[in-house]
């Protein structure tokens, strides 16, 4: 059975109106606005260590490195300050660690 040139452009209109309807559904934002907000929305901090690995950090009061030196060199580490309304934070290193202000498991 051979399809007439109008059944196709009837395929075709429908199924651009169909895909229409889906954008406008889903009410998707500028990209530039969720690309310039994901980090503060997330309060994620992102850690180097020093072997060139990354730790993730999510949901800290406060992050950052520590310097300590001594008779053997310089070393660099890093901290983490969970908050102090007992939310959890969330630390992805070699493990997943979870800490509270009641502690680290």
């Amino acid at each position: 059975m051979k399809k007439t040139p109008i059944h196709a452009l009837t395929i075709t209109v429908v199924i651009l109106v169909f895909a229409w309807l889906m954008i406008e559904r889903a009410k998707a934002d500028d990209l530039s606005d969720f690309l310039s907000n994901s980090n503060n929305d997330s309060e994620m901090t992102s850690i180097w260590k020093s072997d060139g690995s990354l730790v993730n950090i999510y949901g800290a009061e406060d992050a950052g490195y520590v310097v300590k030196g001594g008779d053997n060199g310089t070393e660099i580490e890093y901290f983490v300050k969970p908050k102090d309304d007992g939310s959890p934070t969330f630390i992805y290193d070699d493990e997943l660690i979870i800490c509270s202000n009641t502690g680290c498991y």
